[in-house]
């Protein structure tokens, strides 16, 4: 079964990092609507949705890609360019670390 790592969209949201656009007001709750119709989505594509919760510290959490790259059994966390970044990806080994073949690999990276 194919899973997908979803991340709940975080209450500041509103203070994710921007560059290349001017920023803009983000309805939070239309970006929580939008997200749980993706998740629906994936899960109509057969995927199993495996849902990290949002957390107030980690605005831009809402884009776990940006986190790992995942290939057939080896998962490269990456280290965000931005520092306030960082620890998004914590929780995204944490949740590769219970999922095989991954196990070994996650627990590594710190």
């Amino acid at each position: 079964m194919l899973i997908a790592i979803t991340h709940e969209v975080s209450p500041n949201m509103g203070q994710c990092e921007i560059t290349h656009i001017p920023r803009q007001e983000i309805d939070i709750e239309l970006a929580r609507s939008q997200h749980i119709q993706y998740e629906d989505a994936l899960v109509e594509l057969g995927c199993q949705v495996k849902r990290l919760s949002g957390e107030p510290s980690l605005p831009d959490s809402v884009f776990v890609e940006d986190t790992a790259v995942v290939l057939n059994e080896m998962a490269i966390i990456t280290r965000p360019g931005v520092g306030s970044r960082r620890d998004e990806t914590r929780k995204v080994t944490e949740v590769l670390g219970e999922i095989e073949p991954f196990y070994k690999l996650s627990h590594q990276v710190h």
